[in-house]
């Protein structure tokens, strides 16, 4: 049986993706940093490699047998968290080197990496989330593996929630610039269930961009909250100069906010230019922006 490593296994896009890929019957092994709990992937019956994207050794070891790689693995999360231990550099971007190096190595066949939108058309000039995320996919492209680049856009989950400055229960919105770009908020579930298909599929496009099956404005995600709650919100706009000008000045001391900043403005100036085909073409019925807003909702 083919053995998949799923990289990012316990944060939520990875966890979904390991659900789908066990309940479809394909033999996974997750790669978990030392100090982080595993007992939810262990009671799936997922393998478990201990190790972390920083140590090249326990890179090694985690990728023996292994014929296919899917990661969702980032720093953002944990470092918008607090965290003091990692970064954008030491993960997003050397941890993603030593991990396609190290599956170049193990003679893996598949890297099925989750990327962005939006990747090659200006937002890694401005986020450097993003601008690592780039680098990875032109190390894949020299890798001589089969390579899948997932790239779906903004999730639900993160934009459409108080991360982003979208909070219901308080009743207080941030609209980034104008608010009037509209987007395809994705959900992670749906994307989940898409790279598992991917994973496994036959023959798998190379470049898969992805968005939710509505297109809504910053604006009109605010108006959907409003009538949602049966109240208005009280709207903050973030100014485009600000959003440009903070996200360059914060690139080096505080990168996982400037990537907050630079994608933000990114999608106040370009529309997503992506669509649910490839949810709908993989048997998938995408989840609108309304349908999570309204389940979000609690009046």
């Amino acid at each position: 049986m083919v053995m998949i490593l799923v990289c990012g296994a316990t944060g939520d896009l990875g966890g979904r993706i390991v659900q789908h890929l066990v309940d479809a019957d394909h033999a996974v092994r997750a790669l978990v940093r030392p100090e982080t709990s595993a007992d939810a992937l262990e009671d799936l019956g997922v393998e478990i490699a201990r190790g972390d994207l920083r140590d090249e050794a326990s890179l090694a070891a985690a990728l023996v047998g292994v014929d296919t790689v899917v990661t969702t693995a980032n720093a953002i999360s944990r470092v918008l968290a607090g965290a003091k231990d990692v970064s954008i550099a030491s993960v997003d971007l050397t941890g993603n080197r030593n991990l396609v190096a190290a599956a170049r190595e193990a003679g893996v066949h598949r890297f099925v990496f989750v990327s962005a939108a939006g990747v090659d058309r200006g937002m890694a000039d401005r986020a450097p989330l993003v601008a690592a995320k780039r680098a990875t996919e032109r190390l894949l492209r020299d890798s001589g593996m089969e390579v899948v680049l997932a790239r779906p856009d903004m999730f639900q989950e993160v934009w459409l929630a108080p991360a982003s400055g979208i909070d219901p229960a308080k009743g207080t919105a941030l609209v980034y610039g104008k608010g009037n770009t509209p987007q395809r908020y994705v959900a992670v579930e749906d994307v989940a269930r898409l790279v598992a298909k991917l994973a496994v599929a036959d023959d798998p496009p190379r470049i898969v961009e992805v968005g939710g099956p509505e297109q809504l404005t910053r604006n009109e995600v605010v108006a959907a909250f409003e009538a949602a709650t049966g109240r208005r919100m009280t709207v903050r706009h973030v100014p485009r100069v600000v959003l440009a000008v903070a996200s360059r000045l914060l690139g080096r001391p505080k990168p996982a906010l400037a990537s907050l900043m630079g994608m933000a403005l990114h999608t106040d100036l370009h529309p997503g230019e992506w669509d649910d085909a490839p949810l709908r073409d993989a048997g998938i019925d995408p989840t609108p922006a309304s349908a999570y807003i309204a389940g979000s909702v609690r009046v």
